[in-house]
């Protein structure tokens, strides 16, 4: 199982790495911090089973980013 941590705050995504690494998932865990980041690594892995989003991120609305995510990699 993939997990893309989007998030502008590092500490945020380190906080749910560490999480999700004490978990049972048996996840690989891939951040994102901006746009950018993670349209680079939805390319890169196509096979992503989960994205969690920061709906406040500083160069768009999470939730308009949401339905693009969902459009392009359904």
């Amino acid at each position: 199982m993939k997990i893309l941590i989007v998030d502008d705050h590092g500490l945020v995504r380190e906080g749910l790495q560490a999480i999700l690494g004490r978990s049972d998932l048996s996840a690989q865990c891939l951040e994102a911090w901006d746009t950018a980041s993670l349209w680079h690594q939805l390319d890169q892995h196509p096979d992503m089973s989960l994205v969690l989003l920061d709906i406040q991120l500083p160069d768009i609305s999470g939730l308009s980013l949401l339905v693009d995510i969902a459009r392009q990699h359904p």
